[in-house]
């Protein structure tokens, strides 16, 4: 009999993915006044919602970083708009409840553990009806998805932003 090497479980999603995770869109944009607003803009007549965003700004150019409502729709709209822009993954977990308000060290040594590095991390805004939320951008989605699905975090996916 031969015995397994890793027997741990990989969470499946509704998309067929072995990973839960949530799509990142970084879209480049020049660093000048406005172009935040004219890029916001773009999605005013649209069912696409932002959840989450964040901007690194540059002498030339600046990244804004979002997770959208549905990020098939949201690179139509961006192409659609001759905006450039990467796609990357991230993990999206719900921020757990505890008495001491330390939900967040509880994910960084779940992770910390596993030897999964964290590139950064920042809010998700959620269904009114969920907890708080933020999207980790890691070097190892599938590794850290397993970590804090195995300590019982609530990770979420696309489907849970829709």
């Amino acid at each position: 009999m031969f015995a397994m090497a890793n027997t741990r479980e990989k969470p499946i999603t509704k998309r067929g993915r072995d990973t839960p995770c949530v799509r990142q869109l970084s879209v480049f944009v020049e660093n000048r006044v406005g172009a935040l607003a004219s890029l916001m803009g773009i999605f005013e007549h649209s069912e696409v919602r932002t959840l989450a965003l964040t901007v690194m700004q540059g002498v030339d150019c600046a990244i804004v970083r979002f997770v959208f409502s549905d990020a098939d729709t949201a690179a139509d709209v961006l192409r659609q708009n001759d905006y450039r822009f990467s796609v990357c993954e991230l993990v999206a977990v719900e921020m757990p409840s505890t008495a001491s308000g330390q939900g967040l060290a509880r994910i960084g040594k779940a992770l910390l553990s596993a030897e999964v590095d964290i590139h950064y991390v920042y809010g998700l805004i959620t269904d009114p009806h969920r907890s708080a939320a933020v999207v980790i951008h890691v070097d190892n989605p599938a590794l850290a998805s397993m970590v804090l699905s195995e300590e019982h975090f609530v990770l979420l996916d696309e489907n849970d932003l829709r």
